[in-house]
């Protein structure tokens, strides 16, 4: 279209009008940030000081308070429970890392490399994650697990493919628990001379000046009252995720429904986030919050029992609906899992195995314990084993799994890992690994999807520091864990959770100490 002379005018004063207008509203915006709402001047005098202040006792806040005592600081790690460990010690204590000094994989015949880890993790969270931050994740991951080696952790003899991971590069702690490594964690923190100062919980992070300036320390609740305590080169925020605080995630993640559980502690609250907000931290992802496809149907927790199915796929395990009828690539990421799941037709699904699994995937000690406990079923053979599931409740429901559509499933699967390829939905087959599901007993673990993981959180840099929403660093904050947002994307790949948590702790601790990060890439 051709405009005339008058018309251009017209169409610049509509321009510069809306310029003028964008200004005005950009300036408001300014000054409304400038207010801060409820700003706290910083107090005259502090109750402590130290040179970091790490908040939050789980798999982050343990690094960076180790490392940031190694690099030579006077450090304090404070923690709002009455225990270290958060979400961190009822984690699975899975693990991925492309090696270690175990060399785990190799041994196993199966190669891997940092790049396909990358690859792995990014193409897992949609392209949406950092890749930056996925290198740290990466190339700190062994450095961190050889450490924890060093220092008493035990893994047991086998890496598995969880989903998501093209590669076998998932190590297990030896209680199939993140309380074994938060143990080892605690010890070396002791050792090193930190104090740990339980039921301290942070309610404010001051700042020199509303929205700008210096993190100059935090204001803490204990059972003696407020104190004040200053941190003169970093706070380090590793205050975990907000899965557990319900009307955050309805918020963030509406499709999610009331009667879906938590796999989370109840201190999965989501402060130290909102805190962070409150003066200016910068935050993504939001809104992208994972299920967690394996859990207790009945409780909807993440015990131990509920890390056999995330370690199963590779090693030929079936998930199979109420019907008795694959639903899924088991081999697929959680988030596809658990939505497969929930549109599998019924309430729970069943991970089903054989005998020949059991030390691939777990070990008899504990298999045995589930069976007792209730969470594993066994039977000699496959008809008895639907007999079983039919036969108990879950959360007060029970199924009728024809027992006709299970046999021909499991039958079915046996042919695909005979011949390599599942055609109906892609699963990758390991011809030297996945077993048949044919020699009992044979055995069934329940499950469901729950609220698991957050992905979203302050958006930090490579170095672990803060970012306000001008893209600004904001001097004196840094950040790890789950508390963070960029790392994982859309969606985490199963045991990246612990190397992301641990290598950005070390890099925080040791950022916040020195003011340079640690070198990860040799």
């Amino acid at each position: 279209m051709i405009h005339g002379k008058g018309e251009r005018c017209s169409m610049q004063r509509k321009v510069l009008s809306g310029v003028v207008a964008l200004v005005v509203v950009l300036s408001m915006v300014g000054m409304a940030l400038a207010a801060q709402p409820g700003f706290i001047p910083p107090p005259d005098s502090w109750d402590e000081t130290y040179e970091v202040v790490v908040v939050g006792g789980g798999f982050a806040g343990l690094s960076a308070a180790y490392f940031a005592k190694k690099a030579g600081a006077d450090v304090v790690l404070i923690e709002k429970m009455p225990f270290v460990g958060g979400n961190s010690i009822i984690n699975g204590g899975i693990y991925a890392a492309y090696t270690s000094k175990l060399q785990l994989a190799e041994k196993q015949g199966e190669s891997d490399s940092p790049e396909q880890h990358i690859a792995d993790t990014i193409a897992g969270g949609d392209f949406m994650g950092d890749p930056a931050l996925v290198e740290n994740l990466v190339y700190g991951s062994p450095i961190i697990l050889d450490l924890l080696l060093d220092n008493g952790l035990q893994v047991r003899p086998v890496v598995a493919r969880v989903g998501g991971h093209s590669c076998f590069r998932t190590y297990t702690t030896i209680n199939q628990t993140g309380a074994d490594i938060v143990a080892v964690q605690k010890k070396m923190v002791d050792e090193a001379g930190v104090p740990v100062f339980l039921n301290t919980k942070m309610n404010y992070i001051y700042r020199e000046k509303p929205m700008e300036g210096r993190v100059l320390g935090i204001r803490v609740e204990t059972a003696q009252g407020e104190r004040n305590i200053r941190a003169t080169k970093g706070v380090v925020l590793t205050t975990g995720g907000f899965a557990n605080n319900k009307e955050m995630v309805k918020v963030q993640a509406p499709w999610i429904s009331d009667d879906v559980g938590c796999t989370n502690h109840v201190g999965a609250t989501g402060e130290g986030l909102i805190l962070a907000k409150q003066l200016g931290a910068n935050t993504l992802h939001e809104c992208y919050v994972q299920l967690y496809p394996f859990a207790d149907p009945d409780t909807g927790i993440l015990d131990a029992a509920a890390v056999v199915p995330c370690n199963g796929p590779g090693f030929g395990m079936v998930y199979v609906n109420s019907e008795g009828k694959r639903y899924v690539d088991e081999g697929e990421r959680r988030d596809v899992n658990s939505m497969a799941a929930l549109n599998s037709g019924g309430f729970p699904t069943f991970s089903i195995f054989s005998d020949e699994m059991v030390d691939l995937c777990s070990t008899r000690e504990d298999i045995e314990k589930f069976i007792k406990q209730g969470r594993c079923l066994v039977a000699d053979t496959l008809e008895e084993l639907v007999e079983k599931i039919n036969a108990r409740t879950y959360r007060g429901q029970k199924v009728n799994m024809p027992v006709e559509n299970f046999i021909a499933t499991i039958r079915q699967h046996n042919e695909y890992i005979e011949q390599g390829v599942d055609p109906d939905f892609g699963k990758k087959i390991e011809p030297n690994l996945a077993k048949k599901i044919e020699v009992g007993p044979f055995y069934a673990i329940p499950q469901w999807p729950s609220v698991h993981h957050t992905m979203g959180g302050v958006k930090i840099t490579p170095r672990t520091e803060v970012e306000d929403i001008w893209g600004n660093v904001i001097p004196g904050l840094f950040a790890a864990g789950e508390v963070t947002g960029g790392v994982h994307g859309t969606n985490r790949l199963g045991s990246n959770a612990i190397p992301d948590c641990a290598v950005h702790g070390m890099i925080a601790g040791t950022m916040a100490a020195t003011g340079q990060p640690p070198v990860l890439k040799k």
